[in-house]
């Protein structure tokens, strides 16, 4: 589970920093705390699918984007 969530989190981070967002201002406009938005790019929360959802719509792509290849 460790792995999935760690793969998660760095395709969030890769297309962030592709989009040019701070994490910070990243977590402001997909409306998620700051502290827990750098757990989840860590792999260290277990993100729900509704908050895969909220990222996806922030970074405009489709939720399959951010768990390709898991």
């Amino acid at each position: 589970m460790e792995d999935i969530q760690k793969r998660i989190g760095e395709t969030i981070r890769e297309l962030r920093s592709e989009a040019n967002f701070s994490q910070e201002g990243f977590a402001e406009r997909a409306g998620i705390n700051r502290t827990h938005m750098g757990q989840i790019e860590r792999g260290e929360s277990n993100v729900s699918i509704q908050t895969l959802k909220i990222i996806a719509d922030a970074l405009g792509v489709k939720i399959t984007r951010l768990v390709k290849g898991v």
